[in-house]
């Protein structure tokens, strides 16, 4: 009897490791359907589109729908299309598999008063435009958009970080890779330049300088290089972290320990001391501004020949700084909001 009790004890047992074996088993194998949205939430402004993918599956195996069509909607290929401010949230359905996913839609005012900007910049026709907080690609950065009026126009297919414009009104852009794009035509369309770069500075005669990606001083920054047409050449003895150029094609940059250089047309660079800046602006007309690092006398200075001058300003700290042709600055605040004088 005893035998018999062990002989079903130890059939029990190995009923019940093979039942565990195969519980771990089917875990194991059981394949992952749920949906992986290319974002969870999306800052997006009126009048504006925007994609949204599932990572690991295609568009036409997704049913899309949106909470609250009167503000988004969002077609059969993920674009959605931006009517008014509020915030919705998007439903990524799978046709054949009980799974779906969320995504949260923040809808911003295209008015200048309620969008939030990190970068501006003039050319020398008066176009503004300026990079937004709204992100549009993980590795290209940020929405662009076009100043017109009160109103903010936003570019289609491109991001960026930092952005200058040419004397022709058309902006060039460095991206969160730091790669380079120049916008060409009517048609939307842009092309990529060679190297990589950390900011972008075009002067009124269209000369135009980038801060490189190459680390070449440690109190002063990065390489400086100039585009010759076909490529960028490397300044000499030069490094710094934010640049502009004046109408004569001449380059001044703020470095890593925000001191304010300028270039001397021929090889060397000279300090203009007075000021301590982490952006700088030049207007077609050679007014050049910076925005001072503390504050603690004014946010913004202008350069009066070899000295700096206190801007008035309400602002208590600025981030980037732009001049217009008639040499007052544009510039956008701690807060993030753009102040046009």
């Amino acid at each position: 009897m005893r035998t018999l009790n062990l002989f079903i004890i130890g059939a029990l047992g190995f009923m019940v490791v093979l039942n565990s074996c195969s519980k771990i088993t089917d875990i194991q194998t059981q394949p992952d359907h749920s949906i992986k949205l290319t974002f969870d939430t999306v800052r997006i402004t009126q009048g504006t589109t925007q994609y949204l993918a599932a990572k690991n599956y295609n568009a036409d195996q997704i049913d899309w729908t949106s909470s609250d069509t009167s503000i988004v909607k969002i077609d059969a290929t993920g674009l959605i299309n931006a009517f008014r401010p509020g915030i919705i949230t998007i439903t990524a359905k799978h046709k054949t598999y009980p799974v779906s996913a969320k995504c949260v839609v923040i809808v911003g005012g295209n008015n200048i008063s309620d969008t939030k900007v990190s970068d501006v910049a003039v050319g020398a026709d008066g176009s503004i435009y300026v990079i937004g907080t709204d992100l549009v690609s993980p590795t290209g950065g940020y929405g662009i958009y076009k100043v017109a009026g009160d109103k903010l126009n936003k570019l289609p297919l491109c991001a960026g970080v930092r952005i200058a414009v040419g004397p022709d009104g058309k902006p060039w852009v460095v991206n969160k890779s730091n790669l380079i794009y120049r916008f060409t035509d009517s048609t939307s369309a842009w092309h990529q330049m060679p190297g990589t770069a950390t900011d972008i500075g075009i002067g009124a005669d269209g000369s135009t300088f980038i801060i490189g990606t190459q680390d070449v001083s440690g109190s002063g920054g990065k390489n400086i290089l100039k585009w010759n047409g076909t490529d960028w050449t490397t300044m000499p003895e030069s490094a710094g972290i934010h640049i502009a150029v004046d109408p004569s094609g001449i380059p001044y940059v703020s470095n890593l320990s925000n001191i304010v250089y300028k270039y001397d047309g021929t090889r060397l660079w000279y300090p203009i001391p007075g000021v301590s800046s982490t952006d700088i602006g030049i207007g077609s007309d050679g007014s050049v501004f910076v925005a001072e690092t503390d504050g603690s006398s004014s946010a913004i200075a202008k350069l009066n020949g070899t000295s700096w001058n206190p801007f008035s300003t309400s602002a208590s700290s600025v981030k980037s700084i732009s001049v217009r042709p008639n040499g007052s600055p544009v510039y956008i605040d701690g807060n993030g909001l753009l102040h046009l004088n």
